[in-house]
């Protein structure tokens, strides 16, 4: 990974002997180079200068997920850079070479720590055949030259962006950094009330919202067209990325059975739900939230007489103060096998009278 500012852009071919030469573990030059046809198009001069050190280039058609996944990656890592309390110059050159010696310095430590656990048997297996092969040295030739041309694939990414957001400047003063926030300002003062420290009201309905959207009956879609707005703009919001007007988180709110909660200074839920097991750390938070951090008893019910449902499996939220909930989760399938592991105080398999359980089902079905 390498940063320049965006009006010098580098060669590609300087950026990629400069990794060949000094990033650990990519094992110097390859024999085979795969680009995408947006890089093949902005700089049709690499084929030619690749093929003079004998690396072959290839494009990558358009249903190639390996190289916007890695794009992916690197814009994500580029975030969390590893950093130092080191005074740099905080020119714009001078920054972008700090950048510059973060991002190595983060690439050198995944490189050289063997962390083991983090990935698939599958791709920890890949990983060390590819470590056992053997190191190429790039073959020199001259830097600079052709440079390449920008285009409307490097700005695309802007295309799914929400509204402009209030942004400030944040000093960190672990690290001697500016952070560039998104949000209102952050409250400078520490708030005190008898024993407990406070910075204020959280607002977590968003949080909140993203685990009951993942575990709601009806899709995204119609939750999003029910409260009037768009499934962008909902995703936006569940994701922390945009707010919604007061009227329509209002109605969002109100649908998913959000509540402020004056006591806590947050957001929580307030049920009862008919929720679907879909995925893990979604219910899980969701259960937590209902049952106030596993305050329940939650159990599988199935009729005393007669067949249960072939398709759902049903579990209760029994809380203690309030409406019991329920969990529809799919016969069959692996989250169902975890429930007993993801619902805290999980208390097994009830029987229940063959009427009970018909107004359970029925009361999924109308949900």
């Amino acid at each position: 990974m390498t940063f320049t500012p965006v009006d010098q852009p580098r060669p590609f071919r300087d950026v990629l002997l400069d990794a060949w030469h000094n990033a650990e573990g990519l094992r110097g030059q390859p024999d085979i180079l795969k680009i995408n046809r947006h890089i093949a198009a902005a700089s049709p001069e690499l084929v030619e200068e690749m093929a003079n050190i004998g690396v072959q280039v290839e494009v990558a058609d358009a249903k190639e997920k390996s190289l916007p996944a890695s794009l992916g990656s690197a814009q994500k890592s580029s975030r969390w850079l590893m950093r130092n309390h080191e005074h740099h110059d905080r020119s714009l050159t001078g920054s972008i070479q700090t950048l510059c010696r973060y991002a190595q310095a983060d690439h050198e430590f995944l490189a050289n720590n063997n962390l083991k656990g983090m990935n698939s048997r599958e791709v920890e297996d890949r990983i060390d055949e590819w470590m056992t092969l053997p190191v190429q040295k790039p073959i020199p030739m001259a830097t600079g030259g052709h440079t390449w041309e920008p285009g409307p694939w490097l700005s695309s990414w802007e295309t799914s962006l929400p509204p402009d957001q209030p942004r400030y400047f944040k000093f960190d003063g672990s690290d001697g950094c500016i952070w560039l926030m998104t949000g209102e300002t952050a409250p400078d003062k520490i708030l005190w009330d008898d024993d407990f420290l406070a910075y204020g009201d959280y607002d977590n309905a968003a949080e909140i919202a993203k685990n009951l959207v993942d575990c709601w009956p009806n899709p995204p879609k119609e939750i999003a067209r029910s409260v009037g707005i768009t499934l962008q703009e909902l995703q936006w919001f569940i994701a922390g990325k945009a707010d919604l007007d007061q009227h329509a988180r209002s109605d969002l709110e109100s649908l998913l059975g959000i509540e402020y909660d004056d006591m806590f200074g947050r957001y929580a839920e307030s049920g009862p739900y008919v929720l679907i097991a879909r995925k893990p750390q979604a219910i899980k938070e969701a259960y937590e939230g209902i049952s106030k951090g596993g305050d329940a008893f939650p159990c599988e019910i199935i009729p005393r007489r007669g067949a249960a449902d072939p398709s759902w499996r049903y579990i209760l939220i029994n809380t203690y103060d309030e409406p019991p909930s329920i969990v529809m989760a799919p016969r069959g399938e692996k989250i169902t096998e975890r429930l007993p592991e993801l619902l805290f105080n999980y208390s097994g398999i009830r029987a229940v009278s063959l009427e009970f359980y018909r107004d359970v089902v029925s009361t999924c079905v109308r949900a």
